[in-house]
């Protein structure tokens, strides 16, 4: 499965988090931010429409050294959240 960030969704990156705001109406939609930890930010930034949620996966188990199981099952949550929040689409 493949991913991308929707374009009605800003970021930004304040320490080692990022914050997520969906644009709805042009307007942000304050009830709907999503704050995620390095390690779910880190997917965020893999998220460009090309990379499969293998290839995600992949990068995070190198990255911080976490088995591949555990990531594929922590990865497929936050992609069910994000998704759900409409903050990620399938490409």
């Amino acid at each position: 499965m493949i991913y991308r960030k929707r374009e009605d969704a800003v970021s930004r990156r304040v320490g080692d988090e990022v914050v997520i705001v969906p644009i709805r109406n042009n307007v942000g939609d304050l009830d709907s931010v999503f704050t995620l930890n390095e390690v779910a930010a880190r997917v965020w930034s893999l998220l460009d429409g090309t990379r499969d949620s293998e290839t995600v996966v992949e990068v995070i188990c190198d990255e911080f050294e976490v088995a591949p199981d555990v990531a594929a099952k922590d990865i497929g949550e936050l992609f069910a959240s994000l998704e759900e929040a409409r903050l990620i689409e399938r490409s």
